[in-house]
């Protein structure tokens, strides 16, 4: 099951590694995104801690942005569909997820968990479950 969100954790951490992290905010949101691919790769969910949602949030949304802006015209460009629907997988899975930090820490539903753990939807290409 990880092995088929090796291509996301890949993308985590070069968005992680290719922003400017001038301020401690900017560093504390790519040590998220680092966290967050090494638990998606071996496990295809993460953790995220009440404490953290907020900034994992703007991290989710930091690397939609860079992937829209940056990264889809090229592949766009080069014609390559495979890279072109893996990155719009990530784009929109990176937003859902970002949506739902925030959801977590501002419904009353979830005032009392202190932690939360989400599963990712299925990549492109994996097989449907039966």
């Amino acid at each position: 099951m990880s092995s088929q969100y090796a291509f996301f954790a890949g993308i985590l951490r070069f968005v992680a590694k290719k922003t400017a992290a001038d301020d401690a905010e900017i560093r504390v949101m790519m040590g998220h995104l680092s966290g967050i691919a090494d638990a998606v790769e071996k496990t295809g969910r993460f953790m995220v801690l009440r404490e953290n949602c907020e900034s994992a949030a703007r991290a989710f949304a930091g690397v939609a942005k860079f992937l829209q802006e940056r990264i889809l015209p090229e592949a766009l460009a080069a014609g390559n569909n495979g890279a072109v629907e893996q990155v719009k997988w990530t784009i929109e899975t990176s937003l859902a997820m970002a949506a739902e930090l925030v959801k977590r820490i501002t419904q009353e539903e979830y005032a009392n968990q202190e932690s939360f753990t989400f599963d990712l939807p299925l990549p492109p290409g994996a097989p449907k479950p039966h």
